[in-house]
């Protein structure tokens, strides 16, 4: 049978794929670029597992320069937004750190922000788009439009596709992009504790002799949101035990003895349970992220170890880019399937998700080396990088 007798045809200009705060953003994106009506724009969203998500990001000050203009910010409470002002960054052994603070850069250096609370307010700005709570099962192409099964048996046919439908994007595969993958035997581990002293607004990264670990100021004045990469084989000595934050907290207690800082664990967060989160940390890159009428934009495009803090950062700017693109094509009166849409995209981003990902990579792997040579060779080097402004490339390299 034909599936046009089986299916509800649409039909949008443009349409995104994905219900995280990528897919978010660039909806919002296009909504308020005023060169589509709300009907032109069509927004493929599943539903989310996760509740009850109190977990953080990092925003850079570009991207929260972004997010201010874009009114996201707007409604937020106190307790939704945590300003960094200072970010230190400790080698193994507990070497001294590398430092920046606001003085260095006259602004605050980012923002610590609630995940679930940046997602509502996209939300609720983008209440006129129509939204498909469903997946992509298939797609097909011809010379004017794209077309888009979804596992609902609703099809949508458009001039352009943003994918943003995370690092193990079913719609990727469906086009045979290639794809570099990384595994890292590694596993994130997420959760919140508590510090022996005032946070003071300070983003700690440090490499610990378990692995990396990124320790997020959050909300009060010592609860700090934690993420862990740790080896799978560590993650089962660690589960093993009664209580793995205990283990997190010793294990921090003596890399932070020094300083006299003390971690313990927490049993609630706004009255919910803290479980603590794992995931693998397989990581991605996408050379060529596009395909005919479709650009790959966030975590479908690449995806970075979290230790940089820069993933979702990187996405919000695959963001403006795909906007800048549909822009220029626009204005001179070309189809929204124009090849120089996708060749603006990949020239824009391209060299800059290479070189952060090729960045984290270097850091990842040479930070976790059982290698005393290599281990010794960073911890000079960082010593000698503290000394000099040359740190402060780091700074801004995270900052674009």
């Amino acid at each position: 049978m034909n599936i046009k007798d089986l299916s509800q045809e649409n039909f949008h200009k443009i349409c995104v794929v994905g219900g995280g705060i990528t897919g978010a953003m660039m909806v919002l994106l296009l909504k308020n670029s005023n060169m589509f009506e709300l009907s032109d724009i069509g927004w493929i969203k599943p539903n989310l597992k996760s509740k009850d998500d109190f977990r953080t990001t990092f925003y850079n000050k570009t991207s929260l320069e972004l997010m201010k203009n874009l009114n996201i910010l707007k409604k937020f409470k106190k307790n939704d937004y945590t300003s960094v002002q200072n970010i230190k960054v400790f080698g193994p052994n507990y070497t001294s750190p590398l430092e920046w603070d606001k003085v260095d850069s006259k602004k605050e250096l980012g923002a610590i922000i609630k995940n679930d609370v940046v997602l509502i307010s996209i939300e609720e700005q983008l209440k006129g788009i129509k939204q498909y709570k469903s997946f992509v099962t298939n797609t097909k192409c011809n010379k004017f439009e794209r077309t888009l099964y979804l596992e609902n048996k609703t099809f949508i046919n458009t001039h352009l596709v943003l994918s943003a439908d995370g690092k193990n994007s079913y719609l990727r595969k469906l086009l045979s992009i290639n794809t570099i993958n990384k595994k890292t035997k590694h596993i994130a581990i997420s959760g919140f504790l508590k510090q022996s002293k005032n946070h003071n607004s300070t983003a700690i990264q440090a490499f610990t002799n378990i692995g990396p670990i990124g320790i997020l100021p959050y909300e009060s004045k010592n609860l700090v949101n934690f993420i862990q990469s740790i080896e799978k084989s560590e993650l089962k000595k660690i589960i093993s035990k009664e209580s793995p934050e205990h283990f997190i907290c010793n294990e921090l207690n003596k890399f932070f003895s020094k300083i006299n800082l003390n971690f313990s664990p927490v049993k609630k967060i706004n009255k919910i349970d803290n479980k603590l989160s794992y995931w693998d940390l397989n990581l991605n890159l996408v050379l060529n992220p596009t395909s005919y009428r479709t650009i790959l934009i966030g975590d479908a495009a690449h995806s970075i170890h979290p230790l940089a803090g820069q993933g979702l950062n990187l996405s919000l700017r695959d963001c403006v880019a795909a906007l800048t693109a549909i822009q220029n094509c626009l204005r001179v009166g070309n189809d929204l399937g124009d090849v120089s849409i996708l060749d603006f995209y990949k020239k824009e981003r391209l060299p800059r998700n290479i070189s952060m990902s090729v960045f984290t990579d270097l850091m990842f792997f040479g930070f976790t080396s059982t290698s005393n040579k290599t281990q010794s060779l960073l911890t000079r080097g960082m010593e000698n990088l503290n000394k000099t402004n040359l740190k402060n490339i780091f700074r801004d390299l995270a900052s674009i």
